[in-house]
């Protein structure tokens, strides 16, 4: 019950920054906006990170920075720049649920490139996935 909860309560979260950026992207380029989002989601998530997990963060091997660096590099500044264009030009009701089509990526890249297994109900659920995308894009 406590997951579903936080798992609500993100969603919500994420909604709700989508709306913001929109609202921001009115006195300002995706480019200034994601920098400065950047800035300071980078100055909140490090201060969490350090005061929490200190000890972990200086345990982990020279191999973990390097992939959280290629993760962080594509997911943060490119992922949050294509993302602030997006809602800029088309807005939020159109492009959130297209950015929400996360799960369908993964879900590609982890059968083929994680060695994880197709069954029926990621199958549905991609094909739902695509399914949605297609209606929201297809919109006039």
């Amino acid at each position: 019950m406590l997951g579903a909860a936080m798992a609500l309560t993100a969603a919500m979260g994420f909604g709700a920054a989508a709306v913001f950026a929109r609202i921001g992207l009115q006195y300002m380029r995706p480019t200034t906006g994601a920098f400065v989002s950047l800035l300071i989601g980078i100055a909140i998530t490090l201060t969490l990170a350090l005061v929490f997990h200190f000890d972990d963060i200086f345990a982990l091997s020279g191999i973990a920075f390097v992939w959280f660096l290629i993760t962080g590099t594509l997911n943060f500044p490119l992922g949050r720049l294509l993302n602030f264009t997006s809602v800029n030009k088309i807005g939020v009701s159109r492009s959130a649920p297209i950015i929400g089509a996360a799960p369908l990526f993964s879900g590609i890249l982890g059968v083929t490139l994680g060695g994880e297994s197709m069954n029926l109900f990621i199958f549905t659920g991609t094909l739902v996935i695509i399914g949605g995308i297609a209606m929201i894009v297809g919109q006039k």
